[in-house]
């Protein structure tokens, strides 16, 4: 049996981040770009700031979307 796509893991190699665009963490989440953006301003979701780009480390929004589940 095929693993619901939330349960499933990329797996990378040790030391290696992988950081996801606004857009495709939306697409990821399956959810509307303004919504990362309000999860954001109210930090209810890890994000990193590239000057003024936001970056989500896929690593650390995994463990979000576990924590979240978990709740």
């Amino acid at each position: 049996m095929m693993n619901t796509r939330a349960e499933q893991e990329i797996s990378l190699p040790t030391g290696v981040s992988c950081l996801l665009t606004v857009e495709e963490l939306a697409l990821m989440l399956r959810c509307k770009v303004r919504t990362i953006y309000n999860m954001v301003s109210q930090r209810r979701i890890p994000f990193r700031k590239a000057g003024r780009q936001l970056r989500f480390d896929l690593r650390e929004i995994e463990a979000w979307t576990k924590a979240c589940a978990e709740k």
